[in-house]
């Protein structure tokens, strides 16, 4: 046995040799039948006289259509492949024996094999199919032949007989109902009279799959759907007909069907045409505003850990100032630590609420400050104006659940389609389910009070917000299947018609739950055909077009507003809204660099006792003035600068000293004294400097704005002058001035 087994191996090794060198004979299992084989040999001759000697009998895979122009490929091109008409003129193939592309499972496992594994011939399989070709064109019916596309690695384009034979011509028993709008009753189409009515994505889809098939596909409609055997097995009447296909009573039932592993058990389903997203729904209410929350609205545009950044922040603000402007004795008039401390805290923080700057920093240090300050105020206060523009126009709260994990956690009960059970109870093994027989029963139950939220596709949420359920719920009131409105929850208005916003108040929490392939079930024998129809379709995107045409049908949503989602309505609705903390990290960590900097450059000035100006050798002596304290610049201190060495201040130049008075500054002393010397001239006298050495003021002086004190020195100095002169001129004999 182990003998045999090592034969097949050096068989298979040896088929593949030529593979390797740019021939490819087929897979080892299923190889290609060498020229001169008898078994070939009937349809070899066939082949000459057609006038294709050779014809897939090269022992080898080829694209044997190429070009030839009784199999349709005389100037075919790959333009239009894959997908195309003609993509079969370039497959390759060959003809094969069958005893050998067929799996024996006792061969494979008495060689020592393994079923499915590659290795042994007889351990796995290659499809194949018998030519028709020959009896075709010459009508010689004894001449056999038969070919693979499958050990060449291709695939069957050209001879889709094995595909539309189990279809083709057949009439196909057909169950159907309303659902959303892949099929609805409508009028009847004269063009399509077999629907009777009937149409939708569906519909047309599947008929134009089956005009694909030649004859054509005819169909018998039971719109009955699901029989009352079926139902008596399973409380879903959809999945009651899937049974009905099951057990032979219909071909097919036309619907969206989830595709479950219960349903799949039960019958084979088409290739999926589209897919159902579920989600967490839940009642949405509105609250009136307590005073307490309308107090908090303002600070909620920032989480407390927000704030609390931007608090530190003003703080550290407020030092910087103080370390690199404290001597700005314009912003400073008390140069006491403590006093500037808390002058510097209220620079900060009224800076921050008032949107800019609130002091005037004299020194460069202090200017660069107040950029990296500025900085931090324009981003932050842009931020907090835009959410709180939409806090404040934000009227009451969203209460309620905000996930389905929220509710699983809280215990409460949420309805579900009974169909999705296994799956959901995957995905929450402690949830509390109450199970609903159908989609449009959901919202029923709810108003019922069975359960606190659902879970359902989003398709049925599209319908529930329709009003097409409270009207279906309304029916069965009507019909006496539910005695009162308030048993079917049913709501009406005030002629007694079904209100169409019953479910406005169930919207959508939280994310995407689970996704579940939508297909129709069909008998076993027919899936491999229509799903092949199918597929035709999808890939033409004609699926697509229905879809876009038939939405257009669909009647309009009842509801707007809060009742269209909650995502942003958690426990606390404005808290998604609120900015977190890393939101302004980057614009803190750049307004505290730009603070550094200004900090270093203020240590630079303290270190050589000179101004940023002095340092970089920019500076005129216009530029800064220091109170006159008798001493120059000292390395490791610092000169308190006087504001007149800017522009005019609207503070007085008089500042505490030592003894209580105040201390004028040079200059402005050196100016006031040159005044005094311009109106001496002006009356003619002869003036020395010393003459008009300014007298410092005393406790409780208040000495002038330097703004104003030149004007009002000139006009006291022409008033005193003149009289002065006058009482002078007549004492000293009558003499005045001309």
């Amino acid at each position: 046995m182990r003998v045999g087994a090592l034969l097949r191996s050096v068989l298979g090794v040896c088929l593949f040799l030529p593979h390797l060198e740019g021939v490819h004979p087929g897979s080892p299992e299923c190889p290609c039948i060498q020229p001169g084989s008898p078994l070939i040999a009937q349809a070899a001759e066939q082949f000459s006289i057609m006038g294709a000697p050779g014809y897939g009998t090269g022992g080898e895979c080829r694209q044997y259509d190429k070009d030839l122009a009784f199999s349709g490929c005389a100037g075919a091109t790959e333009v239009d492949c894959p997908g195309g008409d003609k993509c079969y003129c370039f497959e390759e193939w060959c003809y094969v024996d069958p005893s050998t592309c067929q799996m024996d499972k006792a061969k494979c496992l008495e060689t020592g094999g393994t079923v499915g594994l590659d290795g042994n011939v007889y351990c796995r399989e290659r499809d194949f199919e018998e030519s028709s070709i020959i009896a075709d064109r010459t009508g010689n019916t004894t001449a056999k032949a038969y070919f693979s596309y499958q050990t060449c690695g291709s695939l069957n384009t050209y001879d889709t007989k094995r595909v539309s034979e189990p279809v083709a011509g057949r009439h196909l028993k057909i169950k159907i109902t309303s659902s959303y709008y892949w099929s609805f009753k409508g009028d009847v189409d004269p063009r399509s009279p077999q629907w009777n009515g009937w149409t939708g994505v569906l519909n047309k889809a599947m008929e134009d799959g089956f005009l694909r098939f030649s004859p054509a596909v005819s169909i018998v409609l039971d719109e009955s759907w699901a029989s009352e055997t079926s139902r008596d097995k399973f409380s879903s009447s959809w999945t009651a007909c899937v049974l009905d296909v099951a057990v032979g009573n219909a071909d097919m039932c036309i619907g969206d069907f989830w595709i479950t592993p219960q349903r799949m058990n039960l019958a084979n389903f088409l290739t999926p045409f589209g897919n159902d997203n579920f989600y967490f729904v839940a009642p949405f209410a509105v609250s009136d505003e307590t005073l307490g929350a309308t107090l908090q609205k303002p600070f909620l545009p920032f989480t407390d850990g927000l704030w609390g950044v931007t608090f530190c922040f003003l703080i550290f603000s407020a030092f910087v100032m103080m370390v690199t402007d404290g001597h700005n004795m314009d912003d400073y008039e008390n140069q006491n630590m403590v006093s500037k401390l808390f002058k510097s805290l209220y620079y900060s923080f009224a800076g921050y609420v008032g949107g800019g700057s609130a002091n005037s920093p004299a020194s460069v240090p202090g200017r660069l400050a107040t950029v990296g300050f500025g900085f931090f105020v324009l981003i932050t206060l842009a931020s907090y104006t835009a959410n709180l523009a939409t806090i404040l126009v934000t009227r009451g709260s969203a209460t309620g659940l905000t996930s389905a994990q929220d509710a699983v956690d809280k215990g409460v009960t949420i309805c579900i389609p009974g169909v999705v059970e296994a799956q959901l109870r995957s995905l929450f093994p402690s949830a509390v389910f109450e199970l609903s027989t159908s989609t449009s029963g959901l919202p029923r139950l709810l108003w019922q009070g069975k359960c606190g939220a659902i879970i359902m596709g989003e398709s049925g949420i599209t319908n529930m917000h329709t009003g097409i359920y409270n009207e279906g719920d309304c029916g069965k009131v009507d019909d006496g299947t539910y005695s009162s409105d308030e048993e079917a929850s049913c709501q009406r208005d005030g002629a007694g018609n079904p209100t169409s916003d019953r479910d406005c108040g169930l919207v959508k929490a939280g994310g995407l739950i689970m996704t579940v392939p939508l297909s129709v079930p069909v008998r076993n024998e027919l899936v491999q055909s229509l799903s092949w129809a199918m597929r035709k379709t999808l890939s033409d995107g004609k699926v697509d077009t229905y879809k876009a045409t038939f939405a257009q049908t669909l009647p309009p949503s009842a509801c707007s507003g809060d009742g269209q989602s909650l995502q942003d309505a958690l426990e606390n609705p404005l808290e998604s809204l609120r900015l977190p903390v890393t939101a302004m990290l980057g614009t803190t960590l750049i307004s505290i660099g730009v603070m550094f900097l200004a900090l270093l450059l203020s240590m630079a000035e303290i270190y050589t006792g000179k101004t940023i100006q002095q340092i970089l050798g920019c500076s005129k002596e216009a530029d800064i003035a220091f109170a006159d304290d008798g001493q120059g610049a000292v390395k490791g201190t610092r000169r308190a600068l006087i504001p007149s060495a800017r522009a005019p201040s609207r503070r007085n130049l008089a500042v505490p000293g030592e003894d209580g008075g105040g201390v004028m500054g040079k200059q402005d002393r050196q100016r006031l004294a040159e005044m005094h010397r311009m109106l001496a001239r002006l009356c003619g006298e002869e003036v020395k400097v010393e003459d008009f050495d300014v007298v410092e003021p005393k406790r409780g002086t208040k000495v002038m704005p330097l703004s104003t004190a030149g004007s009002n020195g000139i006009s006291n100095g022409e008033s005193n002058g003149e009289s002065n002169g006058e009482s002078n001129g007549e004492s000293n004999g009558g003499a005045s001035h001309a």
